[in-house]
């Protein structure tokens, strides 16, 4: 409680919050009032100044490996002594086979969907313990399935799921940990990933708010996994129960 009786407004870290899902997540959460700790590359001169200022943003490029450090530092320096809620929602998709990577690409991928997220969900034990918290990992359907040409994206996100299961034992009854695993967002992720133009129509897929809009309804549940929509979680299923058959079908695809 605070000095006035009213409990203090809860705080929420989001990583990758500059843009896409992140900014949707980041706008939501400031009209709910909660206190904010959002994470990304830009400098602060080039955002909205109405979301992002000096007392919420932490400038840091989770593909550097001590970017847990620096934020971690950050809430130091701010007096951030408990987190209510922290969302992994930053991440990277390159497109194409993986011989043809160059590894400082797989390894930029692998720090920023996998040892960026594990390594401050490590820094942020004690913030989240005191503020009996929850950890959300932004997943993917395509933890589930074979996705030839985002091998190395689909690899880090299963990771995630294995290490979010794990936490959510060892963690029982201090910290909840929840996996979330939306399908395809039009955001600018796809252009960035490389994949050649008009090879994929993203017109299809749910805008960022709409996902947004999912996936605070889904971290407001007690459920430990979630997949955002009946088309999605068909394909999960598919992928869980029917992993051998896909893998054939999309082999033949390629041929």
């Amino acid at each position: 409680m605070s000095k006035n009786g009213l409990s203090p407004a809860p705080l929420v870290l989001i990583t990758g919050a500059t843009s896409g899902l992140g900014l949707a997540l980041a706008h939501h959460y400031q009209r709910t009032g909660a206190r904010l700790v959002l994470v990304g590359r830009k400098p602060l001169a080039a955002l909205d100044s109405a979301l992002f200022t000096p007392a919420t943003y932490c400038q840091s490029d989770l593909s550097q490996p001590d970017a847990a450090l620096e934020i971690g530092e950050w809430l130091v320096q701010h007096d951030v002594q408990h987190l209510e809620l922290l969302i992994h929602n930053a991440g990277l998709g390159y497109y194409g086979a993986l011989a043809t990577q160059p590894p400082t690409s797989i390894e930029t991928l692998i720090q920023v969907n996998l040892k960026t997220p594990l390594a401050l969900t490590h820094r942020l034990f004690p913030q989240l313990a005191l503020g009996h918290g929850k950890v959300v990992f932004i997943s993917s359907v395509a933890a589930a399935l074979p996705v030839p040409d985002y091998a190395v994206y689909g690899a880090t996100k299963a990771a995630l799921d294995g290490l979010a299961r794990n936490l959510r034992v060892e963690l029982a009854g201090r910290i909840a940990v929840q996996v979330i695993h939306p399908g395809a967002i039009r955001t600018e992720m796809h252009a960035k990933s490389g994949i050649p133009a008009g090879q994929l129509s993203t017109e299809r897929f749910p805008t960022a708010a709409q996902v947004a809009a999912q996936t605070v309804r889904a971290i407001a549940t007690q459920r430990a996994e979630i997949t955002l929509g009946a088309s999605n979680r068909l394909v999960m299923f598919a992928g869980h129960w029917a992993g051998g058959l896909l893998e054939t079908f999309a082999s033949r695809r390629r041929a």
